[in-house]
């Protein structure tokens, strides 16, 4: 997961609505297309961003139900997707869904892409928590402290509910991010000649 901060400036962070999928999408897949993992999902320059951008598009409504994703200002230069404590991600039948969609427009890149997810899948604590699944801020506006801002608000609720979180981080770059806030990473995992994820856990403060 793909995000950099170095200074947490001021700046509104909101719960988005319908209206802002797409700009959420748009935005996770600006910060996601240079991504170590990705880039190795999709190889090929010509239509990683067409797949990256389905893939966040998919994303983005199926986890709308847990009305817990959330962005930086107006032109959502950061967003970040959660799952809630105790919740899963999607049913079954969504499952199903989402992943039959996803092999028809990955094409010959599904095999790296289901051989990853069951991957993570095999790592995934069993314990419940806070799932930060995606978080990433546009190339243009990171280093200003939109990713720190973005994931404040259910870090925070965390804390004061005593829930730990989870994430998988896709890059050295977000690790790094994300241990200042209190995650600490695991052995990292990879499939396949895949580059490294880190599974990071945070206990509440």
């Amino acid at each position: 997961m793909k995000a950099t901060s170095r200074t947490a400036a001021p700046t509104t962070v909101r719960r988005v609505g319908r209206s802002d999928h797409a700009a959420v999408a748009a935005t996770l897949t600006a910060a996601f297309h240079d991504d170590p993992v990705f880039t190795w999902l999709h190889p090929g320059p010509a239509d990683r961003q067409a797949k990256i951008r389905f893939f966040f598009d998919l994303t983005v409504d199926v986890l709308a139900q847990h009305d817990d994703t959330w962005a930086t200002g107006a032109d959502v230069a950061g967003a970040a997707l959660w799952v809630p404590y105790g919740r899963a991600p999607m049913s079954d039948e969504e499952g199903e869904a989402f992943g039959a969609a996803l092999a028809q427009r990955a094409g010959g890149d599904a095999e790296r892409l289901f051989a990853l997810m069951t991957m993570m899948e095999r790592h995934h604590p069993h314990e419940p928590h806070e799932y930060l699944w995606f978080l990433g801020v546009r190339p243009d506006r990171q280093g200003q402290g939109l990713g720190t801002a973005t994931m404040a608000p259910v870090l925070a609720r965390a804390d004061r509910v005593g829930h730990p979180a989870y994430l998988e981080a896709t890059s050295s770059r977000s690790k790094a991010l994300y241990e200042r806030h209190g995650f600490v990473a695991d052995t990292p995992i990879s499939v396949d000649g895949s580059p490294p994820l880190w599974p990071m856990w945070r206990d509440p403060a």
